[in-house]
């Protein structure tokens, strides 16, 4: 039973793992896209600021407002491209691989103990058919002895095995 307990806690340690490794990099994506954000929303102001220099009389100051703008939107592609590219990192493979191991063999043991407990059941059903038998009409004979016999010996190789 301990195994089990270790087994459990070693997959919650494995789903902890995993669970902080991708809320940083989700974390690290929303910095990338709220600076993305932020610099698009300057380099719309200062499309309409260039957009209104442009409109009054030629002046240069125009000219390097829309260049200011051009540059804040391609900051801003840079940044959302980068935020894209993001991966969780090296040690999700190996925290993957530990969380596999663990639930098969979580899955190993939860198939032991249903034989277990389908052996059970089945020791209880014999001894539930030789109870009746002996207790028949016929009372005790030699086939009601012998039904004894392999429920007895199952019973005693089973406290031995565990």
């Amino acid at each position: 039973m301990d195994e089990l307990l270790v087994k459990i806690h070693l997959l919650l340690k494995a789903e902890m793992i995993l669970f902080r490794l991708h809320l940083r990099r989700t974390v690290r994506q929303a910095a990338f896209y709220i600076a993305a954000g932020l610099l698009a929303v300057l380099a719309v102001g200062m499309l309409d600021i260039a957009l209104y220099l442009y409109l009054v009389p030629r002046l240069d100051n125009a000219g390097a407002a829309l260049a200011v703008a051009v540059v804040d939107i391609v900051l801003s592609v840079v940044a959302v491209v980068a935020a894209g590219h993001l991966h969780v990192g090296p040690e999700v493979d190996a925290v993957m691989a530990l969380r596999e191991a663990t639930m098969a063999k979580l899955t190993a043991d939860a198939e032991r103990v249903k034989t277990h407990i389908s052996g059970l059941h089945d020791d209880i059903k014999q001894i539930r058919s030789a109870v009746t038998g002996f207790l028949n009409f016929g009372g005790v004979n030699l086939a009601s002895v012998f039904q004894w016999i392999p429920v007895l010996f199952r019973v005693l190789l089973r406290k031995k095995v565990l």
